[in-house]
């Protein structure tokens, strides 16, 4: 049985960098359980996994797509983000009634923003952003050999970091000043997510 949720769902959205820490940030908040963590990059793993969506239409489209090595397109993506809020409803993982959601990855550029403004209230931007892009840098380079990843060039970061930016800017642009929380994503993970949690106070 899907709570039945007379108005939009309340949402906080999380940016930040690649290396800025967002899902780590997410994570901790949704530890506190007025707070539910959705993640983009966890929905498209289920699609394989969770039995109530895999063998959907939907889901195969979007599977091959991937399998293709192509880009999910913006309305699919929504589509299939509101079939998942459902699905966790009925799972009892998510109450709209009683949680906000803490969106991670969603929305990703203009066109999403458009997608889901009908259905969703947007209530504060957690935006972790560099004070020091260098170190950032310096912060992937180090994830990228400990993980002995192929994109720890320093070109190939700086192209991430750029296209991220622009992206990212591009949305927040499109919300109220007022809803937007600044947080320096460089010092110790529990400092910004104290630093979080006394902004969204």
């Amino acid at each position: 049985m899907v709570n039945e949720i007379k108005e939009k769902y309340k949402a906080i959205l999380i940016f930040g960098a690649p290396g800025a820490g967002k899902g780590t940030q997410a994570k901790l908040l949704s530890q506190d359980k007025k707070y539910f963590h959705f993640s983009t990059g966890e929905m498209f793993r289920n699609l394989k996994n969770d039995v109530e969506i895999k063998d959907t239409g939907l889901a195969k489209k979007i599977n091959e797509l991937i399998s293709g090595g192509n880009f999910v397109p913006d309305d699919l993506t929504i589509e299939l983000f509101f079939k998942t809020l459902e699905q966790y409803q009925k799972q009892n993982k998510y109450n709209p009634n009683e949680q906000i959601l803490i969106l991670d990855g969603i929305p990703r550029n203009n066109a999403q923003v458009d997608l889901i403004k009908n259905k969703i209230d947007v209530t504060k931007i957690i935006y972790l952003y560099a004070s020091n892009e260098n170190s950032l840098l310096e912060r992937l380079i180090r994830r990228a050999i400990v993980e002995k990843r192929d994109d720890d060039k320093p070109e190939v970061i700086t192209k991430r970091l750029e296209i991220y930016k622009k992206d990212t800017e591009a949305v927040i642009s499109k919300y109220s000043p007022k809803l937007i929380l600044r947080i320096d994503a460089l010092p110790k993970i529990e400092i910004v997510y104290q630093e979080i949690l006394k902004k969204l106070a």
